[in-house]
């Protein structure tokens, strides 16, 4: 397995930089996310050849490219919803410019030689539940043939609140589509009680990529891996045993005060975690 490190930790500072610093600490690979303040898209052509020589020049792979949020759509307006418009969005115009924004997603992860896409369902509304899940099956069925010309993956990741919010949502979508699969992200399977081993063996080739954070008391909170509850030796065993040899890639928005060191701290403990693993 591969290392990574997701640089919506370093939302207050330059992508450049936080590309620079990732590769510099030792991490195989980066998860770039698609929203402000970094890479709202569309990219201009200065500023992607910028980012594009910036990873030739550190020699460090794209993990997977973020495409769960779009901040950006608001423009300088108050954000209502970071998820949406949304593929789930009943207004057709809205769920339309979604749809349009993730396959630039989908071209973006051609030109960088990612070999995945993450993306989100949008928030749910109970009472319109089976709708929504109708419109976003919809979105991703349009999305999955088009994301198969270019050889990328779609990996679902789930949240408590959305409208995909637990492994088995997911699992009962994936089961339809040949590239698409799970992004597991280990907090929010925390946060809702699930068993991650079981996802692990449950989902098997369909784990597309992985959010990996810590949390304790089932608290949506992502902390550095060792300060929380989860079990990454019981995680990774699971990912050995169905031979998963995609990245590890930490995703700590929530240390963007002081990414460096929240990098620092994780990439020891991933290192350590897969070296206490050879077998």
């Amino acid at each position: 397995m591969k290392t990574g490190f997701s640089t919506n930790a370093f939302t207050e500072k330059s992508l450049l930089y936080g590309l620079n610093t990732i590769s510099d600490i030792g991490y195989d690979g980066v998860e770039l996310v698609l929203d402000t303040p970094h890479a709202f898209l569309p990219l201009n052509k200065k500023y992607l050849s910028e980012i594009k020589n910036c990873i030739k020049k550190n020699k460090i792979e794209i993990a997977n490219l973020n495409a769960n949020t779009v901040v950006g759509w608001y423009d300088n307006n108050a954000v209502i919803e970071k998820f949406e418009p949304s593929l789930s969005n009943k207004n057709d115009k809205l769920r339309q410019w979604r749809l349009n924004y993730t396959k630039k997603a989908v071209e973006l992860a051609d030109e960088l030689e990612s070999p995945s896409i993450c993306l989100t369902s949008g928030i749910s509304t109970n009472f319109e539940k089976q709708t929504c899940l109708r419109i976003f099956t919809k979105s991703l069925t349009e999305l999955a043939s088009f994301a198969e010309t270019k050889n990328i993956s779609i990996a679902i990741e789930y949240e408590p609140g959305l409208l995909i919010e637990n492994s088995d949502d997911v699992y009962h979508i994936v089961s339809q589509f040949n590239n698409v699969g799970l992004n597991l992200d280990v907090c929010h399977a925390a946060v809702l009680g699930e068993n991650i081993s079981k996802i692990i063996k449950k989902f098997r080739k369909k784990i597309i990529h992985t959010h990996i954070s810590d949390c304790k008391n089932n608290i949506h909170f992502h902390l550095i891996p060792g300060l929380g509850s989860i079990n990454f030796s019981a995680m990774y065993r699971s990912l050995k045993e169905i031979n998963y040899e995609g990245f590890l890639t930490a995703e700590l928005y929530t240390y963007s005060k002081n990414p460096e060191y929240a990098a620092k701290i994780t990439f020891t403990y991933l290192k350590n975690l897969i070296l206490n693993h050879v077998y």
